[in-house]
């Protein structure tokens, strides 16, 4: 564990690095108490979550969480890890990243980033320089960064400072729903035409089936009954159309289990059913964090899809999200249309790409730029236009 020292305008602050999975396990009961203080705070960068990523997906991967403190209270920790990419060999390069980036693995957090709860700019310099005072590393990509945090400009700003290559792409669209007071000023919200469908649906979904009702995983049975009734649903839609489906392979679904778990023993596990006649026929995987309901997947029996049941329980959550008076329904990454359907709103996420100052780095930096100069020239060859 190393530790180094910067004096600040009030204090001292010192800085240590966790680099076994022991160590970070020890982290459960300070974690989520300073992630509480953090304004840019997400379910993404819990204990609980991260703990079990890496549980799950941290192989052949270097733990390098970076833990500030100010006279013995922490104030900021920087979750990070460092992967090898390109080949194992001396052709191949290091990369800092958020510790529950999905990078290469097949999953990971839709949201990553930096917990600062004060001295964010003091912070987030000793961060840097730390992880300066090591050459085993070549960048540092910081994907999936919401842009409403402040961690982009905190970086750019110790970039110039430092003299580092920084570069700030934007990433994917994550819409959300603010949540109102009533069920009928959200539906106002919504097209003419898809209102209708809706109301059309579930008066024909009640009418032909029978009594419809949205459940929550404790009324089903067990965390690993509900779990599986939820994997089924998901993956029947997918074998509809030969296609693998997320939960194709029983790692994922052991993750998705694990992390299902430990959010339930924290209360954030908001895993919905739409059942009629107590027959589960849509679901509906969320997490419910600090007044923020999280969607991440669902699914549905597709002999109901002629009501379109997908929608019905996106809608029933949302009304549940009412009821509990959550502020927001996040839809996290992707702009698929059944999304767009709901809401017009959305955010983006950020990538922060940083080279370190070795010589090796920024060939590999300028390599890389000019290799993905080259493919895009030739893409945009064909519309007489260039990349630079």
């Amino acid at each position: 564990m190393q530790r180094t020292q910067i004096t600040g305008e009030s204090s001292v602050l010192s800085i240590r690095e966790i680099s076994s999975r022991g160590q970070f396990m020890e982290m459960n009961r300070e974690w989520d108490d300073v992630l509480e203080r953090c304004k840019d705070r997400n379910i993404f960068l819990t204990w609980e979550y991260l703990s079990t990523y890496w549980k799950h997906f941290g192989n052949g991967k270097r733990l390098r969480i970076l833990v500030i403190e100010d006279t013995g209270n922490i104030i900021a920790i920087a979750p990070l890890r460092q992967s090898r990419y390109g080949s194992l060999g001396p052709l191949g390069y290091d990369v800092i990243e958020p510790l529950g980036y999905r990078g290469l693995t097949p999953e990971g957090a839709d949201y990553t980033g930096l917990i600062l709860t004060e001295r964010e700019a003091e912070c987030t310099e000793l961060f840097m320089k730390h992880l300066l005072g090591d050459v085993s590393w070549d960048f540092m990509y910081l994907m999936d960064v919401p842009d409403t945090s402040k961690d982009p400009t905190l970086l750019a700003s110790i970039a110039r400072q430092l003299s580092l290559k920084f570069e700030l792409e934007r990433g994917a669209m994550c819409p959300y729903i603010p949540i109102p007071r009533s069920l009928d000023v959200f539906l106002n919200t919504l097209s003419p035409k898809f209102r209708k469908n809706l109301r059309r649906c579930m008066s024909n979904l009640e009418k032909n089936c029978g009594k419809v009702k949205l459940v929550k995983y404790d009324e089903l049975g067990s965390i690993e009954e509900s779990m599986q009734v939820f994997f089924d649903l998901h993956q029947k839609r997918w074998k509809l159309k030969r296609k693998p489906g997320v939960f194709d392979t029983q790692e994922i679904r052991d993750f998705y289990l694990d992390v299902a778990k430990r959010f339930a023993n924290s209360g954030w596990l908001a895993l919905y059913f739409l059942t009629v006649n107590d027959e589960p026929i849509a679901t509906q995987y969320c997490f419910e964090y600090k007044q923020r309901m999280y969607y991440t997947l669902g699914g549905f029996e597709p002999n109901y899809s002629e009501y379109s049941v997908g929608n019905l329980v996106t809608l029933k959550v949302i009304e549940k999200c009412i009821e509990k008076g959550i502020e927001e329904y996040d839809l996290l990454k992707g702009g698929e249309t059944y999304k767009s359907r709901f809401t017009a709103k959305y955010r983006s996420n950020l990538g922060i790409r940083l080279a370190n100052k070795r010589l090796i780095s920024n060939f590999y930096h300028y390599g890389i730029r000019t290799l993905k100069r080259t493919k895009m020239n030739r893409l945009l060859d064909k519309f007489g236009t260039r990349y630079s």
